[in-house]
């Protein structure tokens, strides 16, 4: 954050400054999925209009999140040299200028371009700036805050697929490039707002701040100490930071295999579950009425989990192992069902309980590693995520390729989402 304030500005928990950051982040989430989603639903339109294949769009709209998570552990840097607001100023203007030149590409190449630079690298330092700022302004409420932020991811997707596909039907592709350029623009003003107002006041000693103007102008060695003390607090900053990602930090490694897991797992299932789901007898309409139904479940479990921590009806950490536990078997059993009401509760539990885990596990960061490091912690775990996808996202399609049957393919999903509970009771350990 930029600026130093006292602590009555960050109120009992979060305050204004708080609930500006859950706007920022709600808003982010928001346009994320508006610039992939909306790049998803127009693939077959741009793979005849740019004469290209399937697999070549498809890999840009890859290549953008992968470039996000490679851009991400630098997004602390950034948020400590320019401030929090004038980074995602930064990052909407990048986000909406992809979209808006995309409009004006005649092949893939250049779309390729201005996504993976632009729109990639904004939502990588976008997504860590705003989460860390929520970090920092909230305590008490951590789980509600981020949890009522993390509801832009849903309702982006209740709301783009619909409003993406009547633009291409009134405008073009075009057209409705342009126009979610213009939509994407809105993340602007939420980092004006953070501008307008002053958050608190990072630690000194892990904050790069832009150098004081000094009386003595004209004293070369004032200006000398002066360069030499904050050159030192970026180098803290940076050899902190980077060191988390690294073997230095073992507790933050038990929270990335959490973390990672259980990102991998729900990805695998949101790309396979639909093939899934016709293999075991259901229409391509039915698949989709338990993706949609399963969508409100996620909404509500980011939502309830905040309400069941912070009000201490339940720990972070048993609502986090009941949910690996709950979660695993329903991946474990979902290529074993065939009935249309027991597939529903199976897909309704998997999103409910990856809307509680995936605010959870932030919750689960920032106990164990404390506030300073949050920037740092999320970018890193963006990367690994981003490295493990690479390295394995093709494997459950592989397992089914193998055996002709989804059942070995979600058993394996299962059994990552069962790994992150050894880390979480050493974890658990290790804090008592």
């Amino acid at each position: 954050m930029s600026g130093a304030v006292s602590n009555s500005l960050e109120g009992p928990d979060g305050g204004r400054p708080g609930w500006v950051a859950v706007l920022a982040l709600w808003t982010n989430n928001l346009m994320v999925i508006g610039i992939t989603k909306g790049l998803g639903i127009m693939l077959p339109i741009l793979q005849i209009q740019l004469t290209s294949q399937m697999w070549i769009l498809g890999w840009i709209a890859s290549l953008t999140i992968a470039t996000s998570g490679f851009v991400a552990p630098f997004g602390g840097l950034v948020s400590r040299r320019f401030g929090a607001g004038y980074a995602m100023m930064t990052c909407g203007v990048m986000m909406s200028a992809a979209a808006i030149a995309g409009s004006f590409v005649e092949n893939s190449l250049q779309l390729a371009l201005l996504y993976t630079l632009l729109a990639g690298t904004a939502i990588g330092i976008s997504s860590v700036v705003a989460k860390e700022a929520v970090g920092r302004c909230f305590t008490k409420n951590y789980a509600t805050a981020n949890g009522i932020a993390r509801t832009g991811f849903s309702v982006g997707l209740i709301v783009f697929a619909p409003l993406i596909q009547l633009f291409l039907d009134t405008y073009g592709w075009r057209g409705t490039m342009l126009l979610v350029g213009a939509i994407t623009m809105h993340f602007v003003a939420s980092g004006a707002v953070m501008v307008a107002t002053r958050q608190p006041e990072l630690d000194q000693s892990n904050a790069y701040q832009t150098l004081p103007q000094t009386e003595h102008t004209n004293s070369s060695s004032a200006h000398e100490s002066t360069l030499r003390s904050h050159c030192g607090s970026l180098w803290k900053f940076v050899s902190k930071n980077f060191e988390v990602g690294l073997l230095l930090n073992s507790h933050y490694w038990l929270v990335a295999v959490i973390s990672c897991c259980t990102i991998y797992a729900y990805l695998m299932w949101i790309v396979y579950f639909v093939s899934q789901a016709q293999s075991n007898g259901f229409t391509l309409e039915e698949a989709g009425s338990f993706v949609t139904i399963a969508g409100i479940a996620n909404l509500f479990g980011t939502i309830s989990q905040g309400l069941i921590t912070d009000r201490g009806v339940m720990s972070s950490w048993t609502l986090v192992a009941v949910c690996l536990v709950m979660s695993s078997v329903s991946y474990l059993a979902s290529s074993l069902l065939t009935s249309y009401w027991a597939m529903m509760t199976s897909a309704v539990l998997i999103l409910f309980i990856e809307g509680v885990l995936s605010c959870q596990t932030d919750v689960l960061v920032k106990q164990v590693l404390g506030v300073e490091l949050l920037a740092g912690a999320f970018g890193w775990i963006a990367l690994k995520v981003t490295l493990l996808l690479v390295a394995l996202g093709f494997l459950p399609g592989l397992v089914y390729d193998l055996t002709g049957s989804y059942t070995a393919a979600f058993l394996l999903i299962g059994s990552v989402q069962a790994v992150p509970l050894v880390p979480l009771l050493m974890l658990r350990y290790s804090q008592r």
